[in-house]
């Protein structure tokens, strides 16, 4: 008698639940969620830390905004404004004229001040100038940040408040309309100890208003600073937590599709593009409403409105970013799917990647030294973004490497431009009809039926391309 198999006979594995993929599903589309809403607001605490709390960056806005022809004719008349409420013009000319020309004193005041307004614009304009406020607003900013982060032996957070000097400004102002000495003098006696009784006697004898904040912005005041000090950590705080929080969501929702990873991919990159347009859009939106708020007077409106798309610039960097990533995650995931065209490209590079991939890094290095020199995101312009995003290309092109290598194993070199050939050809065939499959669909057929056998190709999808590939015969 023969002996008894003793080989067990494995257990049959238990089927899921037909509500764990659903379930799956909701739990990844309320990733997919919130990681959006909290990428829209790392977004913005992003944008103020590198805006607000960067040296380098504020520097550069400042001379951007002074590089402004509508910031020039706006600051320009305050600095008019500011030099004849500080000297009174037409009583200066009324005591230097004879007692005959007297009624001259007005009309030459209204016309020095004419010549001063179209003055001022010119005088922002200068390069020494610039350079003079570039390197003002980075010793200022380098000062304030110090502030906010608790002051030292120099600066202090007690007592007084951060202002904007803009002196120098109004006297290089007053030299070029000639009235830089009455400016001179009224300071010069303004600077003893003697107080408001010295001040009330200047302005009497030399026709001049003095006010104590002449020529400075005030910034922040001394009772503003703690609250400063406050947002500014809490901001650089969101800046970097928040930021870390939504791409990690992003990536654990593609990480828990099992199953269908690439339409969780292509899901994160239409979230990236979705976010990119609402930040614009936003930026748009609130800045027009913010300048119409706060600025009642329509001759100052162009300026506010060039200063706010200025000092925004980097929003709109960040905002260009995640367009330009999230189509690039679109493509990637386009490209590895199951559609016939994304098939279709895969088999023409296939040969490519298999015999010439020397040839294909080369192309790829070109393209990616391109971007580098348009530098459309602020990553392709910082080593650290250069070197990660490099990285993500190798990893991509070594992906799509391996899989056009299990999908077309049998892949020839010149074989895309036969395929071409043959596609051009066949053009002028398909008008005629033919009974049975063509050469080439049998072809596919075989390459299907080869694929399905060695695993590639699970039921479902041998099923669909199937019927794609005879449903175009």
């Amino acid at each position: 008698m023969d002996a008894p198999d003793a080989t067990p006979t494995p257990p049959t594995p238990p089927t899921p639940p037909a509500v764990a993929r659903p379930r799956r599903r909701a739990l990844v589309t309320v990733l997919l969620v919130i990681a959006v809403i909290t990428g829209f607001i790392a977004m913005f605490a992003v944008w103020v830390n590198r805006q607000v709390l960067n040296t380098d960056n504020w520097t550069q806005t400042s001379s951007e905004l002074l590089a402004d022809p509508e910031i020039q004719a706006a600051l320009g008349a305050y600095l008019v404004d500011e030099l004849f409420r500080s000297v009174d013009v037409a009583g200066e000319l009324k005591q230097a004229l004879p007692d005959q020309a007297d009624g001259l004193a007005a009309p030459a005041a209204a016309g020095l001040r004419q010549l001063a307004g179209r003055v001022a614009p010119q005088l922002l304009a200068r390069p020494r100038v610039q350079q003079a406020w570039r390197q003002a607003n980075r010793a200022a900013h380098k000062q304030l940040i110090r502030v906010i982060e608790g002051g030292g032996p120099i600066v202090s957070t007690g007592g007084g408040d951060v202002v904007l000097n803009v002196r120098a400004l109004i006297d290089q102002l007053a030299a070029s309309v000639g009235v830089q000495q009455q400016v001179a003098a009224a300071r010069q006696k303004l600077q003893g100890g003697t107080g408001a009784a010295v001040r009330g006697a200047a302005e009497q004898r030399l026709g001049v208003t003095l006010p104590a904040s002449s020529g400075r912005i005030v910034v922040l005041r001394s009772d503003e600073l703690e609250a400063a000090q406050k947002v500014a950590k809490a901001i650089r705080g969101l800046a970097v937590v928040l930021t870390a929080v939504s791409l990690g969501l992003f990536a654990l929702a593609v990480g828990l599709a099992a199953g269908w990873r690439r339409v969780a991919l292509r899901t994160t990159g239409w979230c990236f593009v979705g976010l990119g347009l609402v930040t614009l859009f936003a930026r748009r939106v609130g800045g027009e409403r913010l300048v119409d708020s706060l600025v009642p007077s329509a001759s100052v409106k162009p300026a506010a409105q060039s200063a706010w798309t200025i000092g925004t610039g980097l929003l709109y960097d960040l905002a260009a970013a995640m367009l330009v990533y999230g189509l690039i995650l679109v493509a990637a995931a386009w490209l590895g799917g199951s559609t016939r065209p994304a098939i279709a490209t895969r088999r023409a590079l296939a040969p490519s990647l298999r015999f010439h991939l020397a040839a294909v890094y080369g192309v790829v290095a070109i393209l990616f030294l391109l971007v580098l020199l348009w530098g459309p995101t602020p990553a392709t312009r910082r080593a650290i973004g250069i070197l990660v995003l490099a990285a993500l290309i190798v990893l991509g092109v070594e992906l799509l490497r391996r899989q056009t290598a299990r999908e077309f194993p049998d892949a020839e070199p010149g074989e895309t431009l036969r395929r071409i050939r043959q596609g051009v050809g066949g053009a002028r065939r398909r008008r005629r009809p033919q009974a049975g499959p063509q050469p080439a669909t049998l072809d596919e057929l075989e390459r299907l039926v080869a694929l399905h056998d060695r695993g590639v190709l699970d039921d479902e999808e041998f099923r669909r391309q199937k019927a794609l590939l005879l449903g175009g015969s």
